[in-house]
């Protein structure tokens, strides 16, 4: 027997699902939902409110890695600058090949060895590679958008001040991370609806699913989930 209350469940808030893979999910489905036709009322009516939802959780993940990168608490190690470099860029990857395609020109301006390079990079190697990226992003923003340019910037910023031990507070990122928690709770709300809406049109079917998610995305084992701090009123 089914247990129909975990119909009225938010099964987006697990904390399993970090706030990039929720990112990627929910700007596929939002590309989905763009091409479809069908069902026209349905799509109509979950179109405005889904990019809306979107749109402000997007901002607010951009606004909390660049604080990441320009936190306050002091001087912060080159050990930890470059592993918050690491693991963006790692996560801002998937952007970059969902949008330019992986292996094709554009992306190898960005990444030449793939992400084995940031990987492995030293100190003395870390500030070559955040160049080449801010003017890749910089040549490439109509497709990506101003953010990652923002972020490779702030990137650099952060690592040359932690170089010469001169970071300084910039930024309320315990701030932040609320603001993103509550963006991310309406974007799971109404990812939940749109759920709930398409498949009451397609009972018995599950496997038009696939034509509107791809759950394969909130599934990557390989990507890390940083959001450690626990949003405001979740489980």
């Amino acid at each position: 027997m089914i247990a129909i209350d975990r119909l009225f469940e938010n099964h987006l808030s697990n904390r399993q699902i970090s706030a990039e893979e929720l990112r990627q999910f929910a700007e596929d489905h939002r590309g989905k939902l763009a091409t479809l036709v069908s069902p026209p009322a349905v799509i109509a009516a979950l179109a405005a409110p889904t990019e809306a939802a979107f749109e402000a959780f997007d901002a607010k993940l951009s606004a909390r890695t660049i604080l990441q990168a320009t936190q306050a608490g002091g001087t912060i190690s080159k050990i930890e600058a470059r592993q918050l470099i690491r693991s963006t860029v790692r996560q801002r990857e998937a952007r970059i090949r969902d949008k330019l395609t992986n292996g094709s020109a554009a992306y190898t301006e960005f990444f030449p060895q793939g992400l084995v390079e940031i990987g492995q990079a030293r100190h003395g190697q870390i500030t070559g590679i955040l160049d080449r990226l801010i003017t890749a992003a910089d040549k490439h923003k109509a497709a990506l958008g101003p953010e990652l340019l923002t972020e490779f910037t702030a990137l650099k910023a952060n690592y040359s001040s932690a170089r010469d031990g001169q970071v300084e507070a910039k930024g309320d990122l315990a701030q932040a991370r609320a603001e993103l928690a509550a963006a991310r709770s309406v974007l799971e709300l109404q990812l939940g609806r749109n759920i709930l809406a398409i498949a009451s049109h397609h009972l018995g079917h599950p496997e038009r699913a696939v034509d509107y998610f791809t759950q394969s995305l909130l599934e990557d084992p390989t990507r890390q989930n940083e959001d450690s701090a626990p949003a405001p009123g979740r489980g």
